[in-house]
């Protein structure tokens, strides 16, 4: 899975779109609601395995990817405990919005 790569589903590409992994994680987030980053680890693993890649996902990589997402506020982090628990902040119809938005104001500025 190359996380490097920008999504062509969220966001437009090359400006204000988010890569792959995150638009993967923010799937994820919505289907679930609440989830932690070994939830989303486990799922990331079981579809890297049924499409046989060889180059399986590290959980840090998931990790810090969840973490800048809540830092730039497309995911919600609530402490249960020792876990962290992520929610989505927005729905995709807000998020594609808020990208599109970044996207314009970068090419007019």
């Amino acid at each position: 899975m190359g996380n490097k790569k920008k999504s062509d589903e969220i966001g437009i590409r090359g400006f204000g779109s988010i890569s792959n992994l995150e638009a993967d994680i923010m799937h994820i987030a919505w289907q679930k609601s609440n989830v932690s980053v070994r939830e989303v680890h486990e799922i990331l693993l079981k579809r890297e395995m049924e499409k046989k890649e060889r180059d399986f996902i590290p959980y840090t990589t998931v990790m810090s990817t969840m973490a800048s997402l809540a830092d730039r506020g497309y995911l919600l982090k609530n402490s249960d405990e020792k876990t962290y628990i992520y929610s989505p902040a927005m729905d995709s119809r807000e998020l594609s919005k808020k990208l599109i938005s970044a996207a314009a104001e970068k090419l007019l500025s």
